[in-house]
């Protein structure tokens, strides 16, 4: 029967995914010229916003197994969505650039800070409480 919490090996992948994202993320906006400051503050506003409490809200109340099929779900239908996004806007021409790599970062930005939240702000005794 698998463990409730993530070995320190998953934890370890998940935290090397998510600073490879950051890193991809980093380097698309350093290449981006003008650099789009406030596109990439706005997403990263939105994601850390929309995605801390979600994700908080899910580990709370979802059993692991649960979660994880959630999760896989969710990844499944941002990478539908992604694909589905970049097909429209390669038919229709729409210039990605520079809000493109704005985007990324900030998506990306704005994961880290929920993650980081959710890992320093909410207390210890109400990860799992039920509330």
């Amino acid at each position: 029967m698998p463990s409730e919490t993530p070995t320190r090996r998953q934890r370890i992948g998940q935290y090397v995914a998510l600073a490879a994202v950051c890193a991809y993320a980093a380097v698309q906006f350093y290449g981006a010229e003008p650099r789009p400051w406030g596109i990439a503050a706005a997403w990263a506003v939105a994601t850390a916003i929309a995605l801390g409490p979600i994700a908080w809200v899910a580990r709370d109340r979802l059993p692991p197994d649960r979660l994880e099929t959630v999760t896989y779900v969710a990844f499944g239908a941002a990478v539908l969505a992604t694909s589905v996004g970049l097909g429209i806007a390669l038919a229709f021409e729409v210039p990605f650039f520079p809000y493109g790599p704005g985007f990324l970062a900030g998506v990306a930005f704005g994961t880290l800070v929920a993650f980081l939240a959710e890992r320093t702000v909410v207390p210890e005794h109400l990860r799992g409480s039920g509330l």
